[in-house]
């Protein structure tokens, strides 16, 4: 056991927390499980486990070496088995990169909707540097962790940011390679370098915002209208209001006429005109009578 602040492999800044440091020596490697703190409902702990091999003291030579044969596809699928028992896990087929060069995970989800990570990677020079017995050595790094209420893409930032500060002291043991040099456009004209805007993608300590709950908006109930095959009839004038004009046969009292409905007018009598008979011719006489 030791102390957090004896751990050769830190998370990034604000988390996880370090609970305890595991250490182990073997004849060839040091090996160290970070125990980091864990919220989830998905049983089992999260760590950084760091695998240093390089020279041993001599006090551990006689122990047990560790095998360099992990991080192969089938001890990691054992690894993810046991890691996450009862936990549905799938590799991803994506090419990703930290500072310390290419690294694999696989992805699921845990208990009560937990994200859930198993990351490795392999830290080793390349080929070419390592002639002469220059920049040996190798490191694995394999990270378990679950937590509620983020992402796969928010665990993945424990990959990408994660610092590696154990090392040996031996001028042969580099396993990160020679440094890479600046870029050749630096200082020569006709190269512009802009000012970094925004934050870098998985930057530690962030997360991916909750989406907003979508809120129900009472609507009113369709009325249904009963579907006819005749047209809609054109909408019926409203009848005006009676008048009431009384007969001018029935006249009616001054008292009670409206002051604008003119009197009715008065009848003209006619005298009754008496015309002859054809029959009664002047002069003529056949005992008739004409009138």
């Amino acid at each position: 056991m030791a102390l957090p602040e004896e751990a050769l492999i830190f998370p990034p800044p604000g988390g996880p927390e370090i609970l305890t440091v595991i250490n182990r020596n073997y004849s060839n490697a040091v090996q160290q499980d970070v125990i980091l703190r864990s919220d989830a409902t998905t049983p089992g702990q999260n760590y950084l486990k760091v695998q240093i091999f390089g020279p041993q003291k001599a006090e551990d030579t006689g122990k047990d070496g560790l095998s360099e044969s992990s991080l192969r596809a089938s001890s990691i699928s054992r690894e993810i088995r046991s890691a996450f028992p009862g936990v549905a896990m799938s590799m991803s087929a994506e090419y990703l990169q930290n500072n310390y060069g290419a690294f694999s995970y696989a992805s699921g989800k845990g208990y009560g909707g937990d994200a859930c990570i198993y990351g490795w990677q392999q830290i080793r020079s390349a080929e070419s540097m390592r002639q002469g017995f220059k920049n040996l050595g190798r490191i694995n790094v394999t990270l378990r962790l679950c937590q509620s209420g983020v992402t796969t893409r928010d665990l993945l930032a424990v990959m990408y940011n994660y610092t590696i500060t154990g090392n040996y002291l031996s001028s042969n043991w580099n396993p990160y390679g020679t440094a890479q040099g600046p870029d050749s456009g630096l200082g020569r004209a006709g190269n512009p370098v802009y000012p970094v805007s925004g934050s870098a993608p998985m930057s530690p300590g962030t997360q991916t915002p909750a989406a907003a709950p979508v809120r129900a908006v009472a609507r009113p109930a369709p009325v249904s209208v009963p579907a006819s095959n005749s047209r809609p009839s054109p909408p019926q004038p409203q009848p005006a209001p009676a008048v009431v004009i009384p007969s001018p046969a029935r006249p009616m009292a001054t008292s009670g006429r409206p002051a604008d409905v003119a009197p009715p007018a008065r009848r003209i009598e006619t005298k009754r005109i008496a015309i002859p008979s054809p029959g009664c011719v002047a002069g003529q006489t056949s005992g008739q009578t004409c009138n």
